[in-house]
């Protein structure tokens, strides 16, 4: 018969003390004079001690065992001896005394508060620009929002980089601002300064979306230039040197 390791062996010890344990609270609390409760009849001794710990007074609990038996006080009050908690995780561990005299218990479970975050209300196909209509909105932990995107007007007017499903929270990483030039388009970048307004034809070297500054080759004089994308068929030059202006000037080199 294979051995078990140490490890194993007291994670049994662990679940046989814990069972010994429910079954003798009820006769302590006879003893003592107490009455048998559900620890889930306690939740709000526990949630109070986690808000003391850190938590959001929005918390929600949520306990690994609601049905193990506690000797309840006189007052009927659970008294939290000691506690854990990691808000990262949403996880605490306390131990708890019921009535006096009775054993310390451990008591396990979750703690979160949960946020409302937009998802797709449907599958969204790659390249397919999103609308409010398409949007829905699920509770999650607060812990688990920092990993996605919270804000519908970051969502609403992107394109989907890649398939996105019903219901599923959505990553930066998921959405891209909506493609406005295309490679190889003509568009006209206009330069303006102080005493200067120059508008000329340039082909877009790269896609460009909304603000993004990119590439455009000078359709007359050849040269290379950088502007910022501003519409459809549209961008503008900063003008930061005389190499911008000299980039737009239809003279050749």
């Amino acid at each position: 018969m294979k051995s078990l390791r140490p490890s194993g062996l007291l994670a049994y010890v662990a679940m046989a003390m814990w069972l010994l344990q429910l079954a003798v609270s009820p006769v302590r609390a006879e003893e003592t004079g107490a009455t048998t409760s559900r620890l889930a009849d306690h939740v709000a001794e526990i949630r109070a001690a986690l808000i003391a710990h850190g938590a959001s007074e929005n918390v929600k609990v949520t306990l690994a065992a609601p049905d193990a038996a506690v000797a309840a006080p006189a007052d009927g009050a659970l008294n939290i001896e000691s506690l854990s908690f990691n808000p990262a995780t949403g996880r605490f561990l306390a131990r708890a005394q019921g009535a006096p005299g009775t054993p310390l218990i451990a008591v396990t479970g979750t703690a979160v508060t949960a946020v409302l975050i937009p998802v797709p209300a449907r599958a969204i196909v790659r390249n397919e620009v999103l609308a409010e209509s398409d949007l829905d909105w699920i509770e999650i932990s607060d812990a688990q929002s920092l990993q996605y995107v919270a804000d519908a007007d970051a969502i609403i007017g992107k394109v989907a980089r890649r398939p996105l499903a019903a219901g599923a929270p959505l990553r930066g990483s998921d959405l891209a601002a909506p493609i406005v030039v295309k490679r190889g388009a003509t568009v006209t970048i206009v330069l303006e300064a102080p005493g200067i307004r120059l508008t000329q034809n340039a082909v877009a070297l790269e896609n460009g979306a909304l603000g993004q500054l990119i590439g455009f080759k000078n359709a007359n004089s050849n040269r290379d230039i950088k502007a910022v994308v501003a519409g459809a068929g549209l961008a503008t030059a900063p003008f930061v040197s005389r190499s911008t202006y000299a980039s737009l000037s239809t003279e050749q080199p």
